[in-house]
């Protein structure tokens, strides 16, 4: 009987913060995702060419470029890219945005790594 080998999704993960890109990413790799993390505006469009990411874990706030702006960019290309929006702020104003701009879900910081996995093997 062949074995079937599934190829692991590919998770970008977008926050200025590096510490909790390297955390999140560390606990996804250990989950069996491959992952890469960006943490200013000139490595998100590097990494988006690059990584050719399956979701994108992406924060809505960031000092040199908005979130939201990033998201429309990786929209407005065919690629079947989804991104889920982190955010420590629960302001509907701001997801309601995101998910008018095409986001496929989001977190609330802190983010409990066990509800972003389950999130993300449901996409």
């Amino acid at each position: 009987m062949a074995e079937i080998h599934l190829q692991a999704k590919r998770v970008l993960v977008v926050d200025d913060e590096a510490k909790f890109c390297y955390i999140v990413a560390g606990f996804l790799m250990g989950r069996g995702y491959q992952t890469a993390v960006a943490s200013r505006s000139d490595e998100i469009i590097a990494a988006l060419q690059r990584f050719n990411p399956d979701v994108v874990l992406l924060d809505i706030r960031m000092p040199e470029v908005s979130g939201l702006d990033i998201l429309r960019l990786i929209r407005s290309h065919p690629a079947p890219v989804r991104v889920i929006m982190l955010t420590v702020m629960d302001t509907t104003d701001a997801i309601d945005e995101a998910m008018d701009n095409g986001a496929d879900g989001y977190l609330c910081k802190p983010v409990d790594l066990d509800q972003l996995e389950e999130l993300i093997s449901t996409l």
